[in-house]
């Protein structure tokens, strides 16, 4: 089990080990509080699963793990039947490293441009990983010991914040 940024930082490792077509499966946590994203590489087969929820406006608290270390067909078979729903992609903020491109004379729009390109990390390091869908109107089958262990530690997580909805 890993804090929100860990385990993203460890899903862009993975994610330019594996670039493109990875998927997500998005979905708001059963009891509501926050948002549940399962991503995974359909051929070399991580699937990690993050859970998170909006602390406040500037502020997202969550934890992810990595639940399995492939796939197995019938999984994939419930996902090619989805239609897709946007893109997915990452992106990672380091504002020290940004303000310093910044006091270096480095332009905004060259910084994005640079990021989005995957050419350079100045402060803003975005990974496109693939296609996002919502989560089937039936759970998917996939219960593991990780997944039941993240659900205990996500809601201990949002009791100690005092949350009880993504908007309270």
């Amino acid at each position: 089990m890993k804090d929100l940024q860990t385990i993203l930082r460890e899903i862009m490792k993975e994610g330019k080990k594996s670039p493109g077509e990875w998927k997500s499966i998005y979905a708001p946590t059963r009891d509501n509080t926050g948002s549940d994203l399962l991503l995974f590489h359909p051929i070399s087969g991580p699937i990690f699963q993050v859970r998170a929820y909006e602390k406040n406006p500037y502020q997202m608290q969550g934890l992810g793990t990595r639940i399995s270390r492939s796939i197995d067909e019938d999984f994939l078979n419930l996902i090619d039947k989805r239609k897709q729903a946007g893109d997915l992609g990452i992106l990672d903020l380091n504002f020290k490293l940004l303000q310093k491109a910044m006091n270096e004379g480095e332009n905004m729009d060259k910084i994005l441009f640079d990021a989005l390109l995957g050419q350079k990390n100045q402060g803003i390091d975005y990974l496109k990983l693939g296609s996002s869908f919502h989560r089937p109107t039936k759970p998917l089958p996939l219960l593991t010991e990780e997944q039941k262990r993240l659900d205990r530690e996500f809601n201990r997580l949002v009791k100690r914040d005092g949350k009880d909805s993504m908007f309270g």
